[in-house]
């Protein structure tokens, strides 16, 4: 009686032992695929996200360069033409020529671009369709209530509540200081919030209070 015991107790696993089994190790399995999966999916996005951030911060130094470079037109036009949330349209030398260009930036369909006009004829003038506009950045997710624009005067920061200044800024002759402010994010309907690229720019050109 004994010994029957023993060979039962060595005759290894049962079918019902070996199907829970079974099922354990598949439900492991599953569950490493599926969070391997998440931790590739969000890898990607964050590297996604990263690129598209980084390419923006880039695109926004340019603007900022040409943004503080801002100068009278060739026509004689004073420096800024408009100023509002969304556009900006002023004279500044953005190429390697001599010439001062008509420059326009504005955001449309998360898209920030740039339209460029030249100066033709003599005297000079800046021929109206004749910008050439071209894709400087995107992913940009700014809502309404978030201005890529925000214009500040000769006072900014001492006086705090006359600033920023309404938009569109009338006139364009206070304008001391720009603030160029961009939400990234490739899908702002996921995790994690878009990223917010800020900068101050003082106009070299406009300063009055050396």
């Amino acid at each position: 009686m004994k010994i029957e015991n023993a060979a039962r107790s060595n005759s290894g696993m049962t079918l019902v032992e070996m199907l829970i089994a079974m099922s354990i190790f598949l439900l492991i399995m599953a569950g490493s695929l599926y969070l391997l999966a998440q931790i590739y999916k969000n890898y990607g996005f964050s590297m996604e996200q990263g690129m598209a951030v980084s390419g923006v911060e880039n695109s926004l130094k340019h603007m900022i360069e040409n943004i503080r470079g801002i100068r009278q037109s060739d026509a004689g036009a004073y420096p800024i033409e408009s100023a509002d949330d969304f556009n900006f349209v002023f004279y500044a030398n953005v190429d390697s020529d001599s010439a001062t260009e008509r420059v326009h930036y504005f955001l449309e369909n998360n898209l920030i671009k740039r339209g460029v006009s030249n100066p033709a004829g003599t005297p000079p003038s800046y021929p109206a369709g004749d910008e050439t506009v071209t894709t400087i950045a995107e992913s940009v997710v700014n809502s309404a209530a978030q201005p890529i624009f925000r214009y500040f005067n000769t006072d900014y920061p001492a006086d705090q509540t006359g600033n920023p200044l309404a938009a569109p800024v009338s006139p364009v002759a206070d304008i001391r200081l720009v603030k160029v402010d961009a939400y990234v994010n490739i899908d702002p309907f996921r995790a994690p919030n878009s990223i917010r690229l800020e900068s101050f720019v003082m106009l070299r050109n406009l300063k009055d209070n050396w």
